[in-house]
């Protein structure tokens, strides 16, 4: 009987053992996989900002440069009437239309900050026309030679020395957003995502 219940204690403690070893091996084992699944997930994370980054990056980075494409054709616009006097307001007033047009489309692709920075850039465009006007009448009245006229186009250089340092403004702010500062997080639907 000895021999019997040494053998039963013998059994039960190499059935421990193993039991212990496999419960031991089991949570290991579990511990990986849960670390391996955090990681995946954690990397599916990464890769859906990087979709949303770039979904949100090209139609945010057409929208924008088309703006400031327009604030250039506004600059130029005016360099030309000092170049030429063939500028009249309306066509002018036309093409500062077309860029408060843009600054919706600024306006709907967002961030804040560059909204802010939009709004200044049409704000200083509409402050072009009253010198610009100005400088035409006094070109009309005047001529180019006389004072009147020189201060008008004095005027209207400074409205453009303003515009030049907004535009630049809003292209760096821009630059941020595409660069990934002030790109909206994606939203799991849980959170109330798309």
């Amino acid at each position: 009987m000895d021999s019997g219940i040494a053998a039963i204690l013998g059994a039960a403690v190499g059935a421990l053992g193993s039991g212990g070893a496999a419960f031991v091996t089991g949570l290991w084992g579990a511990r990986t996989t849960q670390r391996q699944l955090e990681a995946q997930d954690a990397q599916a994370r990464r890769q859906l900002r990087v979709e949303h980054i770039r979904e949100r990056r090209e139609p945010r980075s057409t929208v924008y440069a088309d703006f400031v494409a327009q604030a250039r054709v506004i600059e130029r616009a005016t360099g030309r009437y000092r170049d030429s006097h063939t500028l009249d307001a309306e066509g002018f007033n036309q093409e500062v239309d077309r860029l408060d047009y843009l600054s919706v489309l600024v306006s709907l692709e967002g961030p804040e900050p560059l909204l802010v920075s939009s709004q200044a850039v049409v704000r200083c465009a509409h402050r072009f026309m009253k010198p610009l006007r100005h400088a035409i009448a006094t070109h009309r009245e005047y001529g180019d030679q006389s004072d009147e006229h020189a201060a008008a186009v004095s005027a209207l250089a400074t409205v453009g020395f303003e515009f030049i340092a907004v535009v630049k403004d809003f292209a760096e702010a821009a630059r941020l957003v595409l660069d990934e500062a002030g790109v909206d997080p994606p939203t799991s639907p849980a959170q109330g995502g798309r």
